[in-house]
């Protein structure tokens, strides 16, 4: 059985409001006793009722990792296509890059030599 953080924590937290409204002072009369009981039975159930209750009730049903591992795993499919996309771009901007700088050179090249003379010039 995996161990259940949350759950104890909860848990606990429920034994220490019990503790303290059992053991309240003596000047907290019965009726505050169970205002403060309803309040705290209150605010439990709420949040039983939210997300953390969910999580918890999947984490107890024994599928919590499976849901989030399929959605793990659809991230990770969808971030490796978005990769090898990039890498497709970088790969052909490398290419243009490449072929402008040979176009760059070769033209560099022919106004170094020089084109030769012209039909005028004969």
């Amino acid at each position: 059985m995996k161990p259940m953080p949350l759950l104890v924590v909860i848990l606990g937290a429920i034994l220490a409001a019990m503790g303290i409204i059992l053991n309240a002072p003596p000047y907290l009369e019965e009726p505050v006793r169970v205002m403060i009981g309803l309040g705290f039975a209150g605010a439990i159930t709420i949040i039983f009722r939210g997300p953390i209750g969910q999580a918890i009730a999947a984490q107890l049903r024994g599928d919590a990792g499976e849901s989030s591992d399929g959605r793990v795993l659809a991230q990770l499919e969808e971030m490796t296509a978005e990769l090898q996309a990039l890498r497709d771009d970088v790969g052909q901007l490398h290419e243009r890059q490449d072929f402008t700088e040979r176009l760059l050179t070769q033209q560099a090249t022919r106004t170094a030599v020089g084109q030769g003379p012209t039909r005028e010039d004969i």
